[in-house]
């Protein structure tokens, strides 16, 4: 088969009317006039993001739900999403059946369609790059800027599972099923997202660990975030606190929603964490900006410059 045959019989089942059934070079949407349209990009590479001997299944759901994850972060419905992947001839014919199997079923679970992009032959690795559209209400979605002095600081679920999945990956004790999952199977906080659409100042997900996307909010809203430590939720796991801790506040790849809102919306938080079945624990506080970002409340010898960076 060659790339025009797989697009034919993987990729087009999976389109929208939107695709044109992915015959023209570009797909055509008309856009509702009292919405925005939100639109995000996020690249997977192999030995990077993921080993690349998962089951290329799971391999397409994670590539699909870090990009649903933004949405969510962003407060927005996802609708649509565009694909290039480049992957090493040897393969493409066990690869691609798989990978277009798993987007369907998340498709259907998230409620979004393939619109097109692109299938091409790399020399070794396999890269994924997803583009994905949600929308807003015009002027509704959340952005990371917008923290304001006294505002509470919220996450939602718990913090430091998908790296300890990650770390321990190759474990065979049971106690890790749990973290592995996570790591292989991010959970986008979608709906959350769109509930919180009318409470939260500002928002992001976290996918390079609590310090620095806590910081991320700080700096974009020029004001510095107090973090309670002790506060912190973390999994249960019997692993010493302080490596518990650690994968917290710098592992990553947790996809939680780190937001921040007015004191009075408290009640109306915890109604929204029992409809949605989702913890969310308040965890600091915005101050104006005194010197760092992001300070802990009791202890800064925990603040280490350790939070992933690509270069």
């Amino acid at each position: 088969m060659n790339e025009f045959d797989y697009i034919e019989k993987y990729f087009q089942p999976l389109t929208s009317d939107e695709a044109r059934n992915l015959k023209d070079d570009a797909a055509v949407f008309k856009q509702k006039s009292n919405h925005d349209l939100i639109i995000s990009t996020d690249t997977l590479a192999e030995g990077i993001h993921f080993f690349g001997n998962e089951n290329p299944k799971d391999i397409a759901k994670k590539s699909l739900r870090v990009n649903l994850s933004d949405m969510a972060a962003m407060g927005a419905k996802p609708i649509f999403y565009n694909l290039a992947i480049s992957v090493p001839k040897y393969k493409v014919k066990n690869f691609i059946p798989k990978f277009a199997k798993g987007l369907f079923e998340d498709q259907e679970l998230y409620g979004l369609k393939l619109i097109g992009g692109d299938l091409t032959s790399s020399l070794q690795n396999i890269s994924i790059t997803i583009t994905i559209f949600g929308e807003t209400l015009n002027k509704k979605s959340i952005s990371r800027d917008g923290a304001k002095i006294g505002d509470m600081l919220y996450v939602s679920g718990v913090l430091g599972l998908s790296k300890i999945g990650l770390d321990n990956f190759v474990s065979k004790s049971k106690s890790f099923i749990s973290a592995k999952k996570r790591y292989l199977f991010p959970q986008p906080r979608v709906d959350l997202g769109l509930s919180l659409n009318k409470i939260a100042n500002c928002m992001i997900d976290i996918s390079d660990g609590l310090i620095q996307d806590a910081g991320h909010l700080a700096k974009n809203s020029s004001l510095s975030v107090v973090l309670d430590i002790a506060k912190i939720p973390l999994p249960s796991i019997n692993l010493n606190k302080s490596l518990l801790l650690d994968a917290a506040l710098y592992g990553g790849d947790d996809y939680e929603l780190l937001f921040s809102c007015k004191p009075i919306y408290e009640k109306a938080l915890k109604k929204i964490s029992l409809e949605k079945n989702i913890a969310l624990t308040s965890i600091g506080f915005f101050e104006g900006f005194k010197k760092n970002y992001v300070k802990l409340k009791d202890n800064n010898n925990y603040l280490k410059n350790k939070s992933y960076m690509h270069f």
